[in-house]
């Protein structure tokens, strides 16, 4: 593999990579170089950068491969290496095949933005696989763990200070990461937090995957009351936070994941008396925190549910039914990427895949999400929450769990909005991805 040499080569040096590029993703905005060039982030210099150094150092033949460490852990990495590449060949195939489809018959034109759709989707297969590269054990699992939290709380301080313009922030430093739509956001009635990115349902989403982490935590792992009492007010904290960003998306993708969770919980441990209590104290938690948000929450709420006079609503409905009349001419192949002839603003992910790229492509892209939760779910069938003691087994069966209700957050984004296009999202997705991909085909 590409990522066992160069700069990358030793365990040490991944693990620094691979946090930068998540904390770039967690904290850090776009930056704009040029107005007519698209905005540069710095996790992607990392990757691509990385990746470049690596190519020309195999190329100059000044680095070698290091596969003759452990059989056990490259075979782990080979299987994971091999089906991660699958997935994103079959994506790409679709592309190529749509694109040739849409410039042959249906006369659309292809460009340079429709270029950039590959880059994409190199830069999330070389995330997946870096992070797949990752020997992961429990020292690796730590730092990677503690990392992220620093990330959270960074995101956490700065979303409340937004939302009480603590020292006047929406005037000088909010504006670096929403670099649209401020006054209708952080400077609205009531204000819409957005912490480190460039819209509230954004943030919303990235809150209830981070809930997640700490629900899969608080409820499948062995903890003392001081641990289980950090995790239930951390539960709370990205609660409080998914319900300041207003997102209705979040807040629906919030209830599947809480119901979801608990009851894998409580059928998976068998009615323990434990856990039925950790449910319970986790619905107060929640009931609690939804009726002591502001009015302003509460009344976007009720709007979400008068979908005849909602204006997002119908917003949303437009959008997607311009994009279905496409679908309708071209049905199975789509229309290519074709950016410079339709409208990239399409309110639904499904809708935009499909109108690009056909069913065929919408398939395709439904596999890059359920490969891995394949790998997750297998994983939990094997693992005995009984018989097993706590450790880095424990520590990637409860990332496995938490995957599978990731994925299932992602897929209730995707219906307004779309996780795939989001390249900060997307990023911090695609190493959860590598990490699960890691842990396939290993017995440990």
């Amino acid at each position: 593999m590409f990522w066992n040499i160069g700069v990358t080569r030793t365990n040490p040096n991944k693990l620094l990579l691979i946090i930068a590029i998540m904390l770039s993703a967690m904290i850090l905005p776009s930056f704009e170089i040029r107005s007519n060039l698209p905005h540069v982030r710095l996790d992607d210099a990392l990757i691509f950068g990385a990746f470049a150094i690596n190519l020309l150092l195999r190329l100059t033949r000044r680095s070698r491969s290091v596969y003759d460490i452990e059989l056990s852990y490259h075979e782990g990495q080979r299987k994971g290496l091999r089906a991660v590449t699958k997935v994103f060949l079959l994506f790409l195939a679709s592309i190529i095949i749509s694109n040739l489809f849409g410039v042959i018959f249906l006369n659309v034109p292809f460009g340079i933005r429709d270029v950039m759709e590959g880059v994409t989707l190199a830069k999330y297969y070389l995330v997946i696989t870096l992070a797949l590269s990752l020997d992961l054990q429990e020292a690796e699992f730590s730092v990677l763990r503690k990392a992220f939290l620093v990330g959270f709380g960074f995101i956490l301080l700065l979303a409340w200070s937004q939302l009480l313009n603590v020292a006047n922030i929406n005037a000088w430093l909010t504006p670096f990461f929403a670099q649209s739509h401020l006054n209708n956001l952080v400077d609205a009635n009531p204000p819409r937090v957005l912490g480190t990115f460039d819209n509230p349902n954004v943030m919303g989403i990235v809150s209830v995957l981070t809930m997640t982490l700490f629900v899969t935590w608080f409820y499948f792992q062995r903890n003392d009351r001081s641990r289980a009492a950090i995790l239930y007010l951390a539960t709370g904290l990205a609660l409080k936070l998914t319900l300041m960003t207003i997102s209705r998306t979040a807040f629906l993708a919030t209830a599947v994941v809480l119901i979801f969770l608990s009851l894998w919980a409580i059928f998976k441990l068998h009615f323990k008396k434990e856990i039925l209590i950790k449910v319970s104290l986790l619905f107060i938690l929640t009931l609690t925190i939804f009726y002591t948000s502001p009015r302003g929450f509460t009344s976007r709420m009720r709007e979400a549910t008068d979908l005849g006079n909602s204006s997002s609503a119908i917003g949303h409905f437009l959008q997607i039914g311009d994009a279905w009349g496409f679908i309708k001419q071209s049905p199975v192949l789509g229309w290519g990427t074709a950016k410079d002839k339709m409208t990239t603003l399409v309110d639904d992910e499904y809708a935009l895949i499909t109108r690009r790229y056909g069913v065929i492509g919408l398939a395709m892209y439904l596999w890059l999400f359920l490969r891995p939760a394949k790998a997750a779910l297998r994983r939990v069938r094997l693992f005995n929450f009984y018989a097993s003691e706590p450790g880095i087994r424990e520590s990637k069966t409860l990332l496995a769990i938490a995957f599978v209700a990731a994925t299932m957050v992602i897929f209730v984004y995707n219906l307004t909005a779309g996780a795939f296009y989001n390249l900060q999202l997307m990023t911090l997705v695609a190493l959860f991805m590598g990490l699960i991909y890691r842990t396939e085909g290993e017995s440990d």
